[in-house]
């Protein structure tokens, strides 16, 4: 934390049971000599390969919510006034579909049909992966499913 925030605060560094384990009486670490320190943004970026303007504006949202002072830390209500979660990805809102969409024979739109469909293509690619309680069942029931099964388990000799 100390590389990513920064040096403790010695009052919160000596506050705690088993501080004097870790930290000296001027809040320096015990064991850690030398500390590497790495900014939150740096670490998102060239770790985790977030663009420039991403990292920054992450870290401008998480690195108060981290602060080694809990007094100092946004509350919630700061924090959904950040900038950073207007700033993500919007939702769109669903289209009205024309009435030519629907399939009058069984009654299920080219949509819901989509969805179906994309849903058992996940289901077949997990597997016997328990998601939900019908899981089991359809891992039972696919042949797939039962293949994967027969083919991951080791032969003994």
């Amino acid at each position: 934390m100390m590389e990513l925030l920064g040096m403790m605060p010695r009052k919160i560094a000596l506050g705690g049971r088993y501080s004097r384990e870790f930290f000296n009486r001027y809040g320096d670490l015990r064991h850690i000599r030398r500390l590497r320190f790495w900014p939150l943004n740096k670490v998102l970026m060239e770790k985790y390969e977030f663009t420039e303007k991403n990292a920054n504006d992450m870290a401008d949202f998480l690195v108060p919510i981290l602060d080694f002072v809990p007094e100092k830390r946004p509350t919630a209500a700061q924090l959904l006034q950040h900038p950073w979660l207007d700033a993500g990805p919007h939702r769109k809102q669903p289209a009205t579909l024309p009435d030519s969409t629907h399939n009058s024979a069984d009654g299920v739109s080219e949509k819901q049909r989509k969805e179906n469909e994309e849903r058992d293509a996940m289901a077949v690619e997990l597997g016997n992966i328990a998601i939900d309680g019908a899981s089991s069942l359809r891992a039972a029931n696919d042949p797939q499913a039962s293949m994967n099964k027969a083919t991951a388990t080791p032969s003994k000799k």
